[in-house]
């Protein structure tokens, strides 16, 4: 699976700082981690759900009794609703290719991995995350910026839309 040793490291600081005191029920919190590394165009980017929301999500947008754990259509599914709830683009509006790298289910959460590419001298990005929002109004998408100058975060919550941040060259 794609996921260099310190983009892992990056994640399991961001699940610690995060998890806090996660209990069984719903957080309805997701977090996501841009990456950018040095000396390329590319970002990493990592979507972190809870296990518990994913499947209670799936039931109301689906309905039907889902098993995020074993069943791997139902992890497609999920990794693809993500997908479709996520998006970077441009100042000037012209979308940003996302590519999708892989899903996992790793202790209570389903992560679904993404990378894309930017221009080099790129001066903002607007991002997009309202994932599991159409099935809970509290739901709240926190999405952390790495590697375009000091960490950057983004807060998403019910129609908070279009979103941008000013990044530092690469």
């Amino acid at each position: 699976m794609f996921m260099p040793k310190f983009f892992h490291l990056t994640c399991i600081v961001v699940v610690a700082i995060y998890a806090g005191n996660a209990e069984s029920h719903e957080q309805k919190t997701s977090v996501t981690v841009l990456l950018a590394h040095e000396n390329t165009s590319s970002l990493q980017i990592s979507h972190r759900f809870n296990l518990h929301d994913a499947e209670h999500a799936l039931n109301e947008l689906f309905g039907s009794k889902s098993d995020i754990i074993s069943d791997l259509d139902t992890q497609r599914l999920f990794s693809l609703y993500v997908q479709e709830h996520f998006a970077l683009r441009m100042t000037n509006q012209l979308p940003i290719k996302v590519n999708f790298v892989g899903h996992e289910v790793e202790g209570n959460f389903f992560w679904v991995y993404q990378e894309a590419s930017i221009p080099p001298s790129i001066p903002q990005l607007e991002i997009f995350s309202d994932a599991l929002q159409s099935v809970w109004k509290r739901q709240t998408n926190l999405v952390n910026v790495e590697g375009l100058g000091p960490l950057q975060s983004l807060r998403f919550t019910i129609n908070s839309g279009w979103k941008t941040i000013l990044l530092k060259p690469l």
